[in-house]
């Protein structure tokens, strides 16, 4: 496969995999604003504060954005063009990479892709936003599943369903890392302020945030402990958005792609991120509660970030 069009495929995913998250922690954002008033938007915790982080628009929000209400916040971060980290520019991106590899991809793929671009550019989308914020971050979410759908059900398992596997879940496990670091670190800081929400209350908000609430309950069946949510989380092999599992699709990918042996890695981020799967197979919730939980999500991150370097310099041009 020509390394552009490896590039484009791997870039693509994690654009609309970034997006489908920010449009879940907004929503999720909107919703906690009736559940837990408490938890207050500046907090490090609160989905609107992960977004940015995300995004890595935090600089450009306290420059352009240091007064302004919720509002003008959430259209910043969703339609404005001259931010280069809003959902409609990243999904514009999205598609101009989509575009450049329409062979690959499959008409149904791309027609996904570049609905979702034009809907969000037509008046409709705003008018949507400002009657239901709810409605119009659930569409996008379905758009980008929508997506993954045809890709899962079209593509043959070979190189090109490899680039997008890899680059959704090399994005995924970042981004599920920040969202439980800065979840955990705003915990740890919070200690003894009396105003701070219900502990049970921000734990269940994380497992929302990772549309994760639903399936946690099924296999945990006990409260909303600390414990429990990091195990399923973080240590979970069988759930699509935990940290574990997707750093083992990572992995699998990466071995497809470059066609090592069964005991060998072929390339730096394959061992990367083997070492990774290795460390979460064998380590337990107890035992990463007592090392630091913020430190070893602080390590997932940087793993995550090194792997993705060697991704492309090992397979991309520049």
């Amino acid at each position: 496969m020509l390394s552009r069009v490896a590039q484009n495929l791997y870039w693509m995913s994690r654009y609309l995999e970034r997006v489908e998250n920010v449009a879940r922690l907004l929503d999720v954002g909107l919703d906690l604003e009736l559940d837990a008033p408490s938890l207050r938007s500046e907090d490090a915790s609160s989905p609107v504060q992960i977004a940015i982080d995300i995004l890595s628009c935090r600089d450009l929000v306290q420059t352009r954005h240091a007064a302004s209400d919720r509002g003008e916040l959430l259209d910043f971060l969703t339609f404005d063009r001259t931010n280069p980290q809003s959902i409609q520019s990243i999904i514009a991106v999205a598609r101009e990479n989509a575009r450049g590899t329409q062979e690959s991809l499959g008409a149904e793929a791309w027609s996904a892709v570049n609905r979702l671009y034009l809907r969000l550019r037509g008046r409709r989308a705003l008018k949507l936003y400002r009657a239901s914020p709810t409605s119009f971050y659930a569409s996008i979410k379905q758009s980008c599943i929508l997506f993954d759908g045809h890709l899962h059900n079209t593509l043959p398992r070979d190189e090109v369903y490899h680039f997008t596997q890899l680059g959704r879940f090399v994005e995924r496990t970042g981004v599920l890392a920040r969202v439980l670091y800065a979840h955990c670190l705003d915990l740890a800081q919070a200690r003894g302020d009396a105003e701070i929400a219900p502990r049970s209350v921000r734990w269940t908000a994380l497992l929302r945030i990772c549309s994760a609430h639903a399936a946690f309950l099924r296999f945990e069946r006990d409260r909303v402990e600390p414990i429990s949510v990091v195990r399923f989380l973080v240590l979970n092999p069988d759930f699509p958005r935990a940290i574990r599992f997707c750093v083992g699709r990572c992995r699998e990918s990466l071995h497809e792609i470059t066609g090592g042996d069964d005991d060998e890695y072929a390339s730096e981020a394959e061992r990367l991120m083997g070492r990774l799967e290795s460390d979460l197979r064998y380590i337990d919730a107890g035992e990463i509660l007592e090392r630091g939980l913020v430190s070893f999500l602080d390590g997932v991150r940087i793993t995550t970030d090194r792997a993705a370097d060697e991704i492309r310099r090992s397979f991309f041009l520049g």
